[in-house]
């Protein structure tokens, strides 16, 4: 909390009729608090917040100014706990700091082990987050105008954990963590949900593709299986549907790009690429650019 304005005697306490307050927490979207050039991401909100601009966020090539949406939440509860004081003798106090604000709330929406440990790594870095309510508005950090950052969170408390199936109890994930002791409630501010053209409740995260090493390699082709992280330890789920415009094929010998002129999805999640023949020795490299998603380049040496 700032220290007093010594100069302001009160500040004013009339409301004008409907003032906008959020509701209950739907969501957390995840944000890093700096991008890889230092600078704190944010909403610019003197611009217009449509499909696209939401996609762009979260489909960002540069991991640094991603959004990254959780699942729906359970059970929240966001409040900030009792000022720190000290007590005298005489029965008088004195204000030290306003308590610390403490976030906790369940995912129950297929809430696997391996989502676990993608979120727990988030620990490592910087992290904020928008607050997205039951009505769809974004809460966030009003302190500067046109802008509205994410909230800043002590990372270090950032504490998801597993909790497995019961007799009478769901498997679920439970998040606890605190609030930045520097993010003041007087500072929240919220972009309502008539004030974007998508229902931001309905986001989600890019979902993590894992190319399998080429196989049948030709001068003019090779086969690949596409799985996600998650299934079983024998059987990983397959990414299916995949067309020819969602993938990219570039010569990294002859720093060229290579027309896919074929790509066939047998079985599910087994592609079989063809292009133009390309020489021997030549190194190609395979990309995943759907968006929703995001794979590892793949690597192929031409025979």
């Amino acid at each position: 909390m700032a220290a007093c304005d010594c100069t302001v005697v009160f500040g004013n306490s009339g409301t004008p009729n409907c003032v906008p307050i959020g509701n209950v927490t739907y969501r957390l979207i995840g944000v890093p608090t700096y991008d890889s050039t230092g600078a704190r991401n944010y909403i610019d909100t003197t611009i217009t917040l449509d499909e696209a601009y939401f996609s762009s966020l979260i489909n960002n090539s540069d991991s640094s100014k991603r959004w990254y949406p959780l699942p729906p939440m359970k059970n929240v509860e966001d409040v900030r706990g009792e000022d720190l004081t000290e007590s005298f003798n005489d029965g008088s106090i004195a204000f030290i700091q306003e308590g610390s604000r403490t976030f906790t709330g369940f995912f129950i929406q297929n809430p696997s082990p391996v989502l676990l440990g993608k979120i727990k790594k988030w620990r490592c870095s910087q992290i904020s987050v928008f607050v997205v309510d039951l009505d769809g508005n974004i809460l966030g950090d009003g302190s500067e105008a046109d802008k509205l950052y994410p909230f800043k969170l002590d990372s270090e408390t950032w504490s998801p954990k597993y909790m497995k199936t019961q007799d009478a109890a769901v498997a679920k994930i439970s998040l606890d963590y605190t609030y930045a002791k520097d993010e003041a409630d007087e500072n929240i501010r919220m972009i309502a949900v008539d004030e974007t053209s998508i229902d931001v409740k309905d986001l989600e995260g890019l979902i993590d593709v894992n190319a399998g090493a080429a196989s049948s390699i030709a001068t003019t082709g090779f086969v690949s299986v596409l799985t996600y992280d998650y299934g079983t330890q024998v059987t990983k789920q397959k990414f299916k549907g995949g067309v020819i415009a969602d993938f990219t094929l570039y010569n990294e010998t002859t720093t060229s790009s290579v027309t896919i002129t074929g790509c066939t999805e047998s079985p599910d999640g087994t592609y079989t690429f063809t292009y133009v023949a390309q020489t021997s020795a030549d190194v190609l490299t395979l990309a995943l650019v759907k968006d929703g998603f995001e794979m590892t380049d793949l690597s192929i040496t031409t025979p």
